[in-house]
């Protein structure tokens, strides 16, 4: 017993300090982030052959306030009582605006993304963290199929449960890292994860949004065919 008090105190430790010093770490990139962009804003003949380093400068203060943003997002998840905030959410009417929003993501590859939503289908939930989850996931899909490649948003119920299904033609995940996907910053291609602006925080926050929701996130995937990520929930009689 006293082992398991142990750890559980060293795990609250741990999520105190990520909290403690994203939060101090915010404040100063916010600062140097914004002077950034007034740096590339400027059009005088002086500044232009530094434009190119202040470029690569701005692009990484955004993904390092992309990952503070995350991490504080994972520790709110992961301290706040589960149950809060919980309402009915039309999920369809999510979909519909993340669709859109990847629509735009997609820009020049030219996805073609295929619909088949059950729109009188509701849960009860954090509508918030339900879009966060639901995002991520279909905001990879975009990320990682290539251009004029196929995305399945697939949204339905059986008697017990509704499932939200994300399904693409990919380049799909080798079956020895499905284990470690929603591990924080594990990366399948580290190299690849950074040029498209992932945080590698995104699968953490699927896994404990969902964990709050008592739902579970299953992952089937095959080497150069695609993906699917499918979230299963409880539905309350």
């Amino acid at each position: 017993m006293k082992i398991i008090e142990q750890k559980l105190s060293l795990e609250k430790m741990r999520r105190d300090f990520v909290a403690n010093v994203s939060h101090e770490l915010r404040t100063p990139l916010t600062v140097i982030h914004g002077y950034l962009e007034t740096l590339l804003e400027q059009e005088y003949d002086d500044a232009k052959p530094w434009q190119k380093i202040f470029t690569q400068m701005y692009q990484q203060t955004t993904r390092m306030e992309n990952i503070i943003e995350d991490l504080l997002l994972l520790s709110r998840l992961e301290s706040e009582e589960k149950g809060q905030d919980q309402k009915k959410v039309i999920i369809a009417q999510m979909l519909r605006s993340i669709y859109e929003e990847a629509q735009v993501l997609s820009g020049e590859s030219n996805h073609h993304f295929h619909l088949n939503i059950d729109f009188h289908l509701a849960i009860y939930g954090n509508k918030e963290e339900l879009r966060s989850m639901i995002s991520n996931i279909i905001y990879n899909a975009v990320k990682y199929t290539p251009a004029n490649g196929h995305i399945y948003i697939d949204w339905h119920r059986d008697k017990n449960k509704a499932y939200l299904s994300i399904q693409d033609t990919g380049i799909g995940i080798a079956q020895k890292h499905i284990p470690r996907l929603t591990e924080r910053f594990y990366r399948v291609d580290k190299a690849r994860s950074r040029a498209s602006g992932g945080t590698g925080l995104g699968l953490a926050i699927v896994k404990h949004v969902l964990l709050r929701h008592n739902a579970q996130l299953k992952i089937a995937s095959e080497l150069g065919k695609g993906s699917t990520f499918t979230c299963v929930f409880p539905l309350r009689n």
